[in-house]
Parts: structure tokens; sequence; C-alpha cells
């Protein structure tokens, strides 16, 4: 059963990360479930009638789901595919642990990716386990002589740094306390990194990076730390799959934490690729007692979008982008859901 989930189930429009939809009780919803292979999946009708989607279309092999308000307009869409491992929350992209499927007709979707993705990020409230945060751990990524990405530009450390500054002033505006794993240009280890997030409670923990790829490549990525049982993205099936990390304990922090600053940063710069919100087991997410997410703000080895980098108001742009989207994320979790 779902509703023996890690966290309860819950739900969310995606783009402003407010929750807009109520749920029937998940104590009382009896949930349908098959297996495939060992592997435990739920029938796309069980999640349209747990969180009272208005309409579930389907084209061929594409599965949508649809909230209208009170005027009939859209007001929440999510859309995937069978065989991908593409889901689109409104216009946000996320990245499943497992593709979809069909299973004697019927749409399935791994019943990991519904505890761990669709309903953190779908009813991000129930996922509070004590106060609400008041604190914003900064986390500029590499310093000293790790430079990280670079280009003719300027190098990663430095740009990280100064997007970490700039977001710590716009977090500090709107009456958090925000301190930073390193103020200069030096090197700390990751592990330290850790330890020093893990002293303060009630508190968020985001990293800032910046990518380096193929001249072509560009757009931000979020990464959220892969629950216990699911790849991450980028290395495919590895032993290290099926181990629990300290930062597993808020999972569903995680992945409402990554949605929000994401979203929040593809709203408000226009023009930026989303590569979407994605696992990974990144040493500075593993070890976090406190919820935790990791931002790669565009590529560096992209000539075009190094130049937007490069610019001091683009970065500060970003800045007030994250800080609204950490914003978004603190009204979510206490929001009352709207009926």
């Amino acid at each position: 059963m779902v509703s023996r989930c890690t966290y309860p189930l819950y739900l969310t429009a995606c783009m402003l990360f407010l929750s807009i939809v109520g749920s029937v009780s998940a104590k009382t919803f009896k949930w349908q479930e098959v297996k495939i292979s060992g592997r435990r999946y739920i029938p796309a009708n069980s999640i349209s009638e747990f969180y009272r989607f208005h309409k579930k279309s389907i084209e061929g092999n594409v599965i949508r789901f649809i909230y209208y308000d009170a005027r009939g307009k859209t007001k929440l869409t999510m859309t995937a595919r069978v065989g991908s491992q593409t889901l689109m929350m409104n216009t946000i992209k996320f990245i499943l642990s497992y593709p979809v499927t069909k299973h004697k007709g019927h749409f399935v979707f791994s019943r990991l990716d519904l505890c761990k993705l669709i309903d953190p990020v779908l009813r991000p409230k129930t996922i509070v386990k004590g106060p609400v945060f008041d604190t914003v751990v900064i986390d500029p990524g590499h310093g000293g002589h790790d430079s990280g990405a670079a280009c003719a530009l300027g190098k990663e450390s430095n740009f990280a740094l100064n997007t970490a500054n700039h977001l710590k002033r716009e977090l500090q505006k709107r009456g958090y306390k925000v301190v930073m794993t390193r103020t200069s240009d030096r090197f700390i280890t990751l592990g330290n990194r850790v330890k020093f997030a893990n002293r303060y409670k009630n508190a968020i923990f985001i990293s800032l990076h910046y990518n380096s790829g193929q001249s072509a490549a560009s757009g931000i990525e979020t990464f959220a730390l892969s629950p216990q049982g699911s790849s991450s993205t980028y290395t495919g099936r590895r032993s290290s799959d099926y181990l629990n990390f300290e930062g597993n304990g808020n999972d569903g922090e995680n992945i409402a934490l990554s949605t929000a600053i994401h979203a929040g940063a593809i709203k408000s710069l226009p023009g930026t690729k989303d590569r979407g919100i994605k696992r990974a087991r990144w040493n500075v997410l593993t070890g976090l007692k406190i919820p935790g997410t990791l931002y790669e703000g565009g590529f560096l080895s992209n000539s075009r979008e190094a130049r937007k980098i490069a610019s001091e108001s683009y970065r500060k742009q970003i800045a007030k982008a994250l800080a609204e989207g950490i914003e978004n994320y603190k009204e979510a979790l206490i929001k009352k859901r709207r009926r």
C-alpha cells in the first residue's frame, strides 16, 4: 500500500509551488498495485483518483492528468510517456527513477517514483516533520586549487562564490539567517562542507555550481539525492543504489526543495533550457542531516551561456530567482491546502 510510504501522499501546483488540490485520505484509500519483474507499480487510475485530477487523457503512448481551477481553466497538468523517464508537471521537467510502462493495457508508474517524487512535489505541506526552516546554508562549489569548470571569462569557483554572495543578500532581505560553507577562494573538502551544514537545525542546504560539457550543451539542472533503490541519473545501476544514506531521511524535502528552486529559475530566467530535476548521490548530499539540493546554473563550456554567467547582472538574476524559489518552498510547507 502506498499509504505506508516514508512520506504520506499530497498535491501542489508545480510552477507556483503552492498546494492547490486536496486528496482523499491516505489511510483509507485502497490503492491498486501490480508487480512487474519484482518491482511495484501503481496504475494511473489510482493516481488520478487519489489526487482528484479532473481529467485523465490518453493519446497513444502519452498520458496526461489535468486539474482545473474553479473557472474551468487548466491549473496543473502532469504528462508522461510509456518507456520514458521524463515527467512534465506544467512546464517543469523531472527525471523519474524508472520509466512509465504499460501493464495489461494500463499505464503504471513505479511505486518508488510515486512515493519519492510525485507525492512530495504535489503535496509539500505533509512532509514537514518539525519547525519550518529559518536558516539557509549556501555552499559555493569548488574553491582554492579546485577551480571547477572554466572558460576564457572566468572560473566556476569564482562565479559560484559571487552568486552565493548575491543569494545571501537576497535571503537576508527576506528575513532568513544565512551562512556559507566558504566566503573566500579557498578549498574545503566535501566532508567538511557537510559537517558545517549539519551544525544547523531548522535549515536547508543549497550547493551552487556551474556546468561543463560539450560546446552545444546548455541549460540548468537541479539535483536531489537519489532515493534508496534508485539509480542516479547519469551513472546507471550501481551497488550503492540500495544503500540508505543520512540524506535519505529527508527524501521528501529534498525533491520538494529542488523543485521549488528549479521552477523559480525557469520562471525568472527567460530562454533558459530546462534540463530537468534529476537524481544523484553527490557527496555533499548523501551525508546531510538537513534538506538539500545542488543547482547547476548553466554551462561555461557553451560560449553563449558563458557570456551570460560572466555577467554580474545575470548572476544577480540567478540569485533573486533562487531566493524566490526558496521563499515559495517555505510558503508551500506552511500554506493550507486549497480545496
